[in-house]
């Protein structure tokens, strides 16, 4: 069971035990993602996920070492999105923002494409959009703000920051990766 403290703002966040980062894990698993898809569709490296799993069989209630804006990745993967804002999604049209970007920006990691820096200037530091900011995102996701607007104007964007910052649209980045999943998962 994912302890409820677990899926809150970074703020008011306890870092996950190793059991229910793995538990995450296994529901993937269990829905079609063998390691070496959930590795292709992520990009999340399974040294990692060793890493924040690591022992939970024997130790499950030593804390994880995992990221806040990883396990933000992952909660919304096992049908938990924006943790980050206790749920809430910041109000867009999305049709709007959609047309701003190529399809390929919307694939999983083995398909996507990152966008431009001028497709990120329609969207965020943009005078429309008060909520995305490098600055603001930094903060929500506990992300490095140089290393993230460095990588906005070069157009080199990590795909799991690109996912985080599509699904506080409300964009379903589930249903975006997970294309096999026979039917929606939930940590529920």
């Amino acid at each position: 069971m994912i302890r409820d403290t677990t899926l809150a703002p970074y703020s008011k966040w306890t870092k996950p035990f190793v059991s229910e980062v793995a538990e995450v894990i296994n529901l993937l698993k269990d829905n079609g993602y063998d390691s070496n898809q959930l590795v292709s569709v992520t990009g999340i490296q399974q040294k990692n996920v060793n890493a924040w799993t690591a022992r939970y069989k024997n130790e499950p209630d030593n804390v994880s070492t995992i990221p806040y804006p990883c396990w933000c990745f992952l909660s919304a993967l096992a049908g938990k999105p924006n943790i980050q804002s206790d749920g809430e999604v910041i109000e867009v049209n999305v049709r709007k923002v959609l047309s701003y970007f190529k399809p390929t920006a919307f694939r999983p990691n083995d398909k996507f494409v990152c966008p431009t820096s001028e497709q990120f200037s329609n969207l965020i530091d943009n005078d429309n959009y008060e909520a995305l900011t490098t600055e603001k995102l930094s903060e929500v996701f506990h992300w490095n703000a140089t290393n993230f607007a460095h990588g906005i104007s070069q157009g080199s964007l990590p795909f799991l920051n690109w996912s985080l910052i599509v699904m506080t649209l409300g964009i379903d980045i589930q249903k975006m990766i997970l294309k096999e999943l026979q039917a929606p998962v939930s940590i529920d």
